[in-house]
């Protein structure tokens, strides 16, 4: 991955000099002087989740579904999956939806978007009849990607906009400022909003704040569409970056969410010096409302509506998103170009009390550089049912070494977990049965799915509890039977592409960066309607495993 990333800068070197482009400028939502927010503490492993009131645990599921990882691929993915669901009319049963990089551009843009698409349907696409999946060419394909479908930013030229603002500085919000004017504005979502719950949520932070902020309205504030299961973007605090051995970086999860940010569970982390005292940084411990993220604190006990310093301007929806997909961080966190990374003043809640003291600038990076699927935040709340899309760009196959998968499966049985050595929360028994599972349901021609159930290991570093929980894995892997409803010439792209030839390279498991030639992360428009049908195609077909799944409330 390092060697990768270098390349890419050389890449975005190259766009600089050749293609340099004027970037958009966006005026900040700047606060100044105080604000009043809410600091919610846990009580050791008693985790305080403050959607979690008695009318939202009524009127849900206790259900989840996790977005994977994987850039422009799994947005692609991700809208196949959400059409599939959707076409069931079974998505907004979820309870949450957790998400992580690519999986968070298409579940953050599905939750909040406000304009292009005028509903649902037009913003998920519409599944082809069977005539025109048996007629349609390669062409024909590229051209059904409309501008108000979800995944239509996936071929747009990010390599662009990102080496302009990298251009423009600062460095540290390059590629979230290319995030959004990338995924998010199409949508309408390129103002620097604030992102909350819902309509009562924000009356009561801005009467709150009136006196302090009189100048907040409801224009300030982004919210969900209705009928939304409840986001959680799943990012990764980096500490600390100065060291030169990668494994001593510690990596903790943060989650950004419509009420709140932070980790319900603390954790101290600490750095070993040879030479030098050591030092020590809390996290976590509980959380902070969204809002106020990055303020310095309230310098007192957690409690409700404390006064505390403003932070320097709004915290976005696509800021979130962008912190959760800057996949590079964990290289990065260890080369010169360490200024890339995402900075936010963080403090956490157990220093509540001392936060002005404590508060300092910290490095954020993509969620898959600790946990690519979020689960985790699933399982911290003891969710029952649990969807996970692997959209994986490591193909399935079986040889005499045995089932390959991708390699960040497996350190959630314990294995292999050099990259990821808390990562552990299934017993290492049960990966042997989930690789087959996926393997026989592939090799049969169907979607590549397996119904498993565990009970969780108890793990201290992400403070998820032994209980019982069901979890569907579905895999990218190309679907045989959805192939032979296509149309000869289509037929025989797939199967090229499955060989790892033009012009479906290694569908449907594209690389996530440089699939194309010269091209950062950007598809082509058949690439995504393709692996978006097949999703979207098997998901109906399999509808009586789903629908089980993802059952309403009783």
């Amino acid at each position: 991955m390092k060697n990768r990333w270098q390349i890419v800068i050389a890449i975005f070197t190259l766009v600089i000099i050749q293609n340099c482009i004027a970037t958009e400028k966006h005026g900040s939502n700047f606060i100044k002087g105080n604000i009043k927010a809410s600091v919610v503490a846990s009580s050791g492993k008693n985790f305080n989740f403050p959607e979690q009131t008695p009318e939202f645990l009524a009127s849900t599921s206790n259900c989840g579904i996790c977005f994977s990882g994987g850039g422009t691929r799994s947005l692609s993915a991700s809208m196949g999956q959400m059409r599939g669901l959707q076409q069931l009319g079974i998505l907004k049963n979820a309870r949450y939806i957790s998400c992580v990089s690519g999986g968070s551009w298409a579940s953050a843009v599905y939750t909040y978007y406000k304009s292009e698409a005028s509903d649902d349907r037009e913003l998920l696409g519409v599944d082809p009849g069977k005539k025109e999946r048996k007629n349609w060419s390669l062409s024909d394909w590229g051209s059904s990607l409309k501008h108000s479908n979800l995944a239509h930013p996936a071929t747009a030229d990010f390599e662009k906009m990102i080496a302009g603002y990298i251009l423009e500085g600062p460095e540290d919000m390059a590629w979230i400022n290319a995030v959004r004017d990338t995924f998010f504005k199409p949508f309408g979502l390129d103002k620097n909003n604030f992102f909350s719950l819902d309509s009562s949520t924000v009356t009561k932070i801005i009467n709150e704040n009136r006196s302090l902020q009189p100048d907040w309205n409801f224009s300030d504030f982004d919210i969900p569409k209705e009928g939304r299961p409840y986001l959680i973007i799943n990012g990764t605090l980096l500490w600390p970056v100065e060291l030169e051995d990668l494994d001593k970086v510690n990596r903790v999860l943060v989650q950004f969410t419509p009420l709140y940010i932070g980790n319900p569970f603390a954790l101290r982390l600490k750095e070993r010096h040879h030479w030098f005292k050591n030092q020590y940084l809390n996290t976590g411990g509980g959380v902070l409302d969204t809002f106020a993220f990055g303020s310095s604190g309230p310098d007192a006990s957690p409690g409700a509506w404390l006064e505390m310093p403003a932070q320097y301007g709004a915290f976005s929806i696509w800021h979130a998103s962008g912190i959760s997909s800057a996949a590079y961080g964990y290289d990065e966190s260890k080369t010169d170009i360490k200024g890339l990374l995402p900075i936010e003043n963080y403090w956490a809640v157990t220093d509540s009390e001392k936060s002005q003291a404590v508060s300092k600038n910290q490095y954020f990076s993509d969620g898959g550089n600790l946990e690519n699927f979020g689960i985790m935040a699933l399982l911290q709340r003891e969710v029952k049912k649990i969807i996970v899309f692997v959209n994986s760009e490591t193909a399935i196959k079986k040889d005499a070494y045995g089932i390959t998968i991708d390699s960040d499966i497996a350190p959630l049985f314990g294995l292999n977990d050099s990259k990821f050595p808390n990562n552990q929360v299934f017993v290492a028994d049960d990966y042997a049965s989930l690789a087959n599972k996926l393997w026989d349901s592939y090799s049969k021609g169907g979607l590549a799915i397996a119904k498993e159930r565990y009970t969780t290991k108890p793990n201290d570093w992400f403070g998820i509890p032994e209980y019982e929980v069901e979890v569907l894995w579905v895999y990218n892997a190309p679907v045989k039977d959805w192939i032979a409803q296509l149309s000869p010439e289509v037929q025989h792209a797939i199967h090229k592409g499955i060989e790892g030839k033009q012009p479906l390279k290694r569908f449907p498991n594209y690389k996530t960066i440089g699939e194309n030639w010269l091209k950062l992360i950007q598809l082509n428009h058949e690439q995504v309607s393709l692996i978006a049908d097949m999703f979207s195609w098997s998901i109906q077909q399999d509808s009586n495993i789903f629908e089980k799944f993802l059952a309403p409330v009783q």
